[in-house]
């Protein structure tokens, strides 16, 4: 007890972790689920949601240089970006080829999408809900799960920890996840 007193970290190292195990037996097992998730949740009071953005950081389906990408993309007739690095992501992939689909999911931060990452913040020590900017699916079928972040936000431990998780979400779903940094994306970065 004295060196616990001393040396908080073995209660939980060393000490709780062999009680456990002298108490219980653990058994392992994997058991994989398929969920369908909606990229978009039909609105509860209205027939669409309110959101704002600046005038230049919309892609709307209206807009012909948007129209054509139909098929590729637009599962909501306005996507509206909070960054030029986001816009000019979505630009690139769409007129990449080895782009199948691209849905942007990054506007959809209240709830009104089931595309989430729960995680918890290292700061607040509490579950915490992370929505991804794009999810991108390649030609080859496999889909990656895209951020942007701004250039000094990239080294955030909140930020960190987003990407820990949504990384070990898309392995588990056998898909891959990037995060870019956004003076990346704007110098020609990809999915490359």
């Amino acid at each position: 007890m004295e060196k616990i007193n001393e040396f908080n970290e073995l209660l939980y190292d060393w000490i709780i972790p062999r009680l456990f195990n002298e108490l219980y037996e653990l058994e392992s097992f994997e058991k994989t689920d398929e969920v369908e998730v909606e990229l978009v949740k039909e609105p509860k009071d209205k027939d669409f949601y309110y959101i704002n953005a600046k005038v230049n950081l919309i892609a709307s389906l209206d807009d012909p240089k948007f129209s054509s990408f139909k098929d590729k993309s637009f599962h909501l007739d306005n996507y509206c970006f909070d960054s030029n690095p986001e816009n000019h992501l979505f630009w690139t992939l769409l007129n990449d080829d080895k782009i199948k689909k691209v849905w942007f999911t990054g506007m959809l931060t209240h709830g009104q999408s089931d595309f989430v990452i729960n995680y918890i913040d290292p700061v607040s020590n509490t579950v915490r809900s992370y929505y991804p900017d794009f999810l991108v699916q390649l030609e080859d079928g496999s889909y990656t799960i895209i951020e942007v972040k701004g250039d000094n936000m990239i080294d955030d431990v909140v930020v960190k920890a987003k990407a820990d998780y949504a990384h070990q979400l898309a392995v588990a779903s056998n898909m891959s996840y990037l995060m870019l940094k956004g003076s990346d994306v704007i110098n020609g970065a990809g999915l490359n």
